[in-house]
């Protein structure tokens, strides 16, 4: 993770401004969450990058492989969901992102388009069975054929990387930093205390701060301080590459 506080005081001290300058806290939450979410859909695009121009070969080291580096950041993400059918469908946890493997009674499903499932009905020979299982794709989760498997369903998917927090309390006007834990699940994001860090990997602390101080340039109409970030991306960007 990486620290919500070293993230904004980094924002704070780029663009000349103190705890009551023009970022305010609800402004800095707002860029965050979406320089987090910007940085985590850039993944799965350099990872194909990176798989394109190595051919899909092994680097010496493991270290210095960028492929399995983003693949290490994108599997923070991975996690287990046993759903419960509802209405022919078992859903999508609240925090699903994208879908990986289904599996029914531990026996890996194929994935078959709607079109392709109709014809796959149609032949007794290609009729799904519990031990041959299919599954299609709603927008809320997933259908699996035979339509007898009620139980038994599982699947590997990414998450979606909570929303950050930096949280505060007041004295008089003045915001200072509440390091006591959000819990997403029970919390309110609109109460003013307690705060959630930022779920990227910790090498990802400077890109935060580029895209943030990009994104804040345009809030407070200062041009050089979106130059100054894009400035740095790039300069980021071709190290990376």
């Amino acid at each position: 993770m990486v620290n919500i506080n070293t993230v904004y005081q980094a924002v704070l001290v780029i663009t000349n401004k103190d705890n009551r300058g023009y970022i305010t806290p609800e402004e800095f939450n707002s860029l965050a969450t979406q320089a987090q979410e910007s940085i985590f859909a850039s993944y799965f695009m350099r990872e194909m990058t990176y798989e394109m121009q190595t051919g899909g070969s092994n680097v010496d080291s493991d270290f210095s492989n960028p492929t399995l580096t983003v693949a290490q950041k994108i599997n923070a993400f991975y996690k287990l969901h046993t759903p419960t059918i509802s209405n022919g469908i078992f859903p999508y946890p609240t925090d699903f992102y994208k879908l990986g493997v289904v599996n029914v009674n531990n026996i890996v499903a194929d994935y078959s388009s709607h079109e392709d499932a109709k014809y796959i009905n149609l032949s007794p020979l290609t009729y799904p069975v519990p031990t041959q299982p299919v599954y299609t794709l709603a927008s809320n989760g997933v259908k699996v054929l035979p339509s007898s498997v009620t139980t038994g369903v599982t699947f590997d998917y990414l998450s979606k990387p909570t929303r950050p927090k930096w949280g505060y309390i007041l004295n008089g006007t003045i915001p200072y930093y509440d390091p006591t834990v959000f819990d997403p699940s029970t919390d309110s994001y609109d109460a003013n205390a307690k705060s959630y860090n930022f779920e990227l990997d910790p090498s990802e602390q400077s890109e935060l701060i580029i895209r943030i101080l990009a994104y804040a340039g345009v809030v407070i109409k200062q041009a050089d301080v979106a130059q100054f970030a894009l400035g740095k991306e790039q300069k980021l960007e071709t190290t990376e590459q």
